[in-house]
């Protein structure tokens, strides 16, 4: 996929995305937006790093935009929450793969949509990547029994938020699990959020494997994506009575809104 961007990466093409992220508040803005329309903020900042890595976006454009990513991604525990239901964006993986390899093939002689091709397919590929890992451990994370757990302290939900997070590759994922047990009664709120935050440090695994390979830049981007999650979640979880304390002082009955408002409000803090 970066390969094909560095082809395809046109004039008008880095306009439009300069212009995107031009600065910190819209590069914020459009990370978290097109997170909160994918819901998978691993996704959207793994496709940063191809722009950063194609040289398409500056790093510091590219790491406002996987901060905004950090946001947009909470929009999912909300959905989950007030609607009860999510999309499912690896629905998409098998069609941009078929779009792709079409291209690729039957359109050769044009080296324009032929690397166009080429992109479709890479985020084909990436989407179905980030299935493979997600459906390899379905199993661990359909299975995840919390009631063990339940006269732990807070610590120990936050490292099995990270822990779990990292190995199934989405704190989505995580955020589901956490909202089924305190719909359950399993879990008290307090333990629920502390794993809530540490899913938000895990979900950090993905985008640092992402960033090994390629230029610098992508290394400082997934570092930066790192340090940013690390120093706002030890802040959340120190903070954490009085974030619940604020929370029920706004008078938020419904533990389920109660925890999708507590991650909300910390990423925007943070």
């Amino acid at each position: 996929m970066e390969d094909a961007i560095k082809t395809l990466a046109g004039r008008s093409f880095k306009l439009f995305l300069k212009k995107h992220s031009s600065n910190k508040i819209k590069g914020i803005l459009s990370g978290g937006a097109v997170t909160a329309i994918l819901q998978s903020s691993s996704v959207v900042s793994l496709i940063v790093l191809a722009f950063v890595g194609a040289g398409v976006i500056p790093m510091k454009s590219a790491i406002a935009m996987v901060f905004g990513a950090n946001l947009g991604t909470t929009a999912t525990g909300w959905l989950v929450a007030v609607v009860g239901f999510k999309v499912e964006i690896e629905q998409l993986a098998f069609p941009l793969i078929g779009v792709g390899s079409l291209m690729l093939m039957m359109l050769e002689s044009n080296k324009q949509w032929k690397h166009l091709g080429k992109a479709i397919l890479g985020l084909g590929f990436l989407f179905l990547g980030l299935e493979f890992m997600k459906t390899s451990v379905n199993q661990l994370a359909e299975n995840f029994d919390l009631s063990p757990y339940v006269d732990h302290s807070p610590f120990v939900f936050l490292l099995i938020g990270v822990v779990l997070t990292a190995i199934i590759q989405s704190s989505s994922a995580s955020m589901v699990i956490t909202l089924s047990a305190l719909y359950s009664n399993i879990i008290p709120l307090e333990s629920a959020a502390a794993m809530v935050i540490g899913s938000d440090l895990g979900t950090t695994a993905t985008v640092l494997i992402g960033g090994l390979p390629g230029l610098p830049a992508k290394k400082r981007v997934a570092m930066a994506h790192f340090i940013f999650n690390l120093v706002t979640d030890l802040l959340a979880f120190l903070a954490l009575d009085w974030l619940l304390a604020l929370i029920e002082f706004f008078g938020v009955a419904d533990p389920l809104v109660a925890l999708v408002l507590l991650h909300s409000t910390f990423n925007a803090i943070g």
